[in-house]
């Protein structure tokens, strides 16, 4: 193998590497909206690019959930603006305007990067994230220890 075949390798091996750990769920959960609370689904479709990249999604500085190829998590947030960060080797944010009561979708994907995969963040239609939902994974936050305890929901 040439040295640029080597290096291309190299670097589409290193494009393939994950930063956040998803707990993949046997069943579903779609909760309803609280009414002091808004209710925001972050989900990702199944694609080929980017299948191997997970990422953590940040909510005042603190991670809320992680994303991988063909799962979606849910959180409860406060009514108000709120901004939600995603980062691998760049960063993007998206920020709503929520309302207790009310459900937002956020679409999460994969672009391209140098080294690694871009995380991206769309705000979509109700319509739109009704009809994908179905078809995702619901993840969990891994469990730190190991427990008999089922893992909680993201954003709990």
């Amino acid at each position: 193998m040439n040295y640029m075949k080597k290096l291309s390798l190299l670097i589409l091996l290193a494009s393939l590497t994950g930063c956040a750990s998803v707990s993949k769920q046997a069943t579903n959960v779609y909760p309803e909206p609280k009414e002091d609370k808004g209710l925001v689904y972050f989900f990702r479709e199944n694609k080929f690019a980017g299948w191997a990249i997970s990422y953590n999604i940040r909510h005042n500085n603190q991670i809320i959930g992680a994303i991988s190829n063909g799962t979606y998590f849910y959180h409860f947030s406060e009514p108000g603006t709120q901004t939600f960060t995603s980062k691998t080797e760049s960063e993007v944010s998206r920020t709503l305007d929520i309302v207790g009561g009310e459900t937002y979708y956020i679409k999460m994907g994969v672009d391209m990067g140098f080294w690694a995969g871009r995380p991206s963040m769309a705000i979509v239609t109700e319509m739109e994230g009704k009809s994908v939902l179905p078809g995702l994974t619901f993840a969990t936050k891994p469990q730190k220890e190991s427990s008999s305890r089922e893992p909680a929901p993201m954003g709990q």
